[in-house]
């Protein structure tokens, strides 16, 4: 079986394995650490063997299912989305550890969704196909509707309500579009096909490119989510056990920007220049507005909610410019969010486990008596700032370079959240870690040895990252200028920007299409 294929397909099979009545819970651990665990390896396999001067697919491995109606199987990675998945695989690998450790009530019910959810994540960054992306988008749905529903706490069923509608009023435009997609393109290149490097390249005229665009941007906007469609955050990130709250927002939360680079950036080049300024206003808002919220924020765990809406901004900023700098940028920051942001929320929770409540101004002075906790959440926030030397600074640098280039009032007013951004997290340190010991049993806080197995990988990538980013630069600058340049030429930007050839499809010389009237050659009398 080929490799991409096995990857989404191993944790799929393991969690259909958990459903089986009579299954124990010692055997529901094992097979799901053993499925996440060789899923894990595979990835890294991949990653290894990743060509990373191509731009293209690599390992795609493509089957008809029918032809007729142009349905395929179709999946591959690029130096873009092995980057994903990689994350996706190494975060639903830690969380289930943790969850291994302290399982929660119906825990072989809890592993499934978990399992289920992951190989959903993993088919949505390698599908290479509209219908399989498509539903892939609509799987990851429903692992997490039940992750909430069932294992949720206060105030769940309006949560989890509130989540499936934003989710649908997304998934049903983006529906339309994807049909609208393929017979549109029919008519403009005589080939039915849902294939997305097929449909790349398409001749579509500006008002088909800005209502096609239209269609995906809004199920891209509400799974980010950018404001004003994060209705559906607060309460499900609250409601959420902390675990799924982690994962939503280290790995979910990638869908919809991966959406905008694989998708509507590059296939829409018209519609995503016409709506380049108004998106990129929308995640400078988003900047603001989440970092001023998690500098409001009642709880830890909000605050790191919200401030991941900032972060987020930023990425979406870095893909709207259509520059291939900027991209790299938002492409390294999806995956420097991810660490951040999943052990951020493995310190809240190490801080529930000593206190009655995550509130930040109930408690104080943990530092005293959990020292080694205090210096890894002082590592965990400054990377969060993206201070220099930190993971996070060549990526936010990356992207507010390539904003200023072509937007210098944006990548202005985008440093604002910089500055709040160390306000609301230097806050958090100084008030939960330092000061009089209040609050909290620092004790029970302390870090044990379970907490470094999951702790550990999250910092050592975070800190290779910080010596080496060009691990992971390096293989996106070909992707990310195949994804961006078609946006790049409908934006009018000078050739020397542009990396990569736009191959109209059809060619300018391509032969009559089925039902054309072939041209008769006027006969002089």
């Amino acid at each position: 079986m080929p490799m991409v294929t096995a990857i989404i397909l191993l944790p799929l099979a393991a969690a259909l394995a958990l459903a089986i009545p009579g299954t124990s819970r010692p055997q529901a651990r094992m097979t799901a650490l053993l499925a996440a665990g060789l899923t894990l390896a595979m990835v890294i396999s991949l990653t290894v063997r990743l060509d990373r001067d191509a731009a293209g697919l690599q390992f795609v491995d493509r089957h008809s299912w029918v032809s007729e109606a142009g349905l395929q199987w179709a999946v591959g990675v690029d130096g873009i989305s092995i980057w994903l998945l990689l994350l996706t695989a190494g975060i639903f690998m830690l969380a289930l550890i943790a969850t291994a450790w302290r399982p929660p009530e119906r825990e072989v019910g809890f592993l499934a969704a978990m399992l289920a959810g992951e190989a959903s994540l993993l088919g949505l960054f390698a599908a290479a196909d509209l219908v399989i992306f498509y539903v892939f988008w609509e799987a990851m749905l429903v692992p997490f509707f039940f992750l909430i529903a069932i294992w949720g706490g206060e105030g769940r069923g309006p949560a989890t309500i509130k989540f499936i509608i934003y989710t649908m009023v997304g998934s049903v435009p983006m529906l339309v579009a994807i049909l609208a997609t393929a017979f549109v393109a029919q008519d403009i290149t005589g080939q039915f096909t849902f294939d997305i490097s097929e449909l790349r390249g398409v001749s579509f005229s500006e008002a088909e490119s800005t209502w096609l665009f239209a269609g995906f941007v809004l199920a891209f906007a509400i799974k980010l989510p950018i404001w004003p469609f994060h209705g559906w955050l607060p309460d499900a990130y609250r409601a959420a056990p902390l675990i799924v709250t982690a994962v939503l927002a280290a790995v979910m939360s990638k869908a919809g920007v991966y959406g905008l680079i694989r998708v509507g950036v590059p296939t829409f080049p018209d519609g995503a220049a016409n709506f380049a300024i108004v998106l990129s206003v929308l995640a400078l808002i988003g900047i603001v507005y989440g970092s001023l919220m998690a500098w409001r924020a009642p709880t830890m765990r909000m605050l790191v909610a919200y401030s991941s809406l900032a972060h987020l901004g930023f990425i979406v900023l870095g893909i709207m410019a259509f520059d291939i700098q900027a991209g790299q940028g938002a492409v390294l920051q999806m995956v420097n969010h991810g660490l951040v942001v999943a052990a951020a929320f493995v310190i809240v929770g190490l801080i529930n486990r000593g206190t009655a409540g995550d509130h930040i101004d109930r408690i104080g002075g943990i530092a005293s008596g959990a020292p080694r906790l205090a210096a890894v959440f002082l590592i965990v926030a400054l990377a969060a700032l993206a201070i220099p030397g930190s993971n996070s600074f060549v990526g936010e640098f990356f992207i507010l370079t390539g904003v200023f280039r072509h937007h210098l009032w944006l990548a202005v007013l985008a440093t604002i959240g910089i500055l709040l951004a160390a306000v609301y997290m230097l806050r958090l340190y100084q008030t939960a870690m330092n000061g009089p010991a209040f609050g909290a049993n620092a004790r029970a806080i302390e870090l044990r040895t379970l907490d470094y197995v999951v702790l550990s990988p999250l910092l050592a990538a975070m800190l290779a990252i910080a010596l080496w980013p060009a691990g992971i630069v390096g293989s996106t600058r070909a992707p990310v200028a195949k994804a961006v340049a078609p946006a790049q030429v409908a934006a009018e930007r000078p050739t020397d920007q542009i990396e990569a050839p736009v191959v109209p499809n059809p060619p300018p010389r391509a032969l009559p299409l089925p039902g054309d009237e072939p041209e008769v050659a006027e006969v002089s009398p």
